[in-house]
């Protein structure tokens, strides 16, 4: 057939999620030892995996860093990062978040919390 066939008009709903509309991200950078880096890889998998509440992540890995980005909905899921770190005192983990224009970060060291702020971060 060469035309369309008639029909009621239908009402269209498209759900999507649009890019821009996340409210809260989330980078998480991986500094130090890069010897370290793919057991440290590995074992932070494992723990988000295992993580109930993880939402999903990208990894954005480069030479002597490693990156993962989160678009969240509930919280940050540092508790993985925080135990990795701990197993891997060499590096640093330092945490940016974005939730909805209101900034901040901190920095985890051998399981601990070393340094936490909030808006744009200053210039050491």
């Amino acid at each position: 057939q060469d035309h369309a066939i008639p029909h009621p008009p239908v009402a269209l709903l498209q759900v999507q999620r649009l890019a821009g509309a996340v409210g809260f991200t989330a980078t998480v950078r991986v500094t130090g030892a890069a010897g370290r880096f793919e057991d440290f890889q590995e074992r932070v998998r494992w723990l988000l995996v295992r993580d109930i509440d993880a939402e999903p992540y990208t990894e954005h890995h480069a030479p002597g860093q490693l990156e993962y980005r989160f678009a969240l909905s509930q919280g940050l899921p540092f508790p993985a990062f925080v135990t990795a770190t701990a197993d891997f005192p060499e590096l640093r983990v330092e945490v940016e978040w974005d939730r909805d224009g209101a900034r901040g970060g901190a920095a985890i060291e051998n399981g601990r919390l070393v340094e936490k702020w909030a808006g744009e971060r200053s210039a050491s």
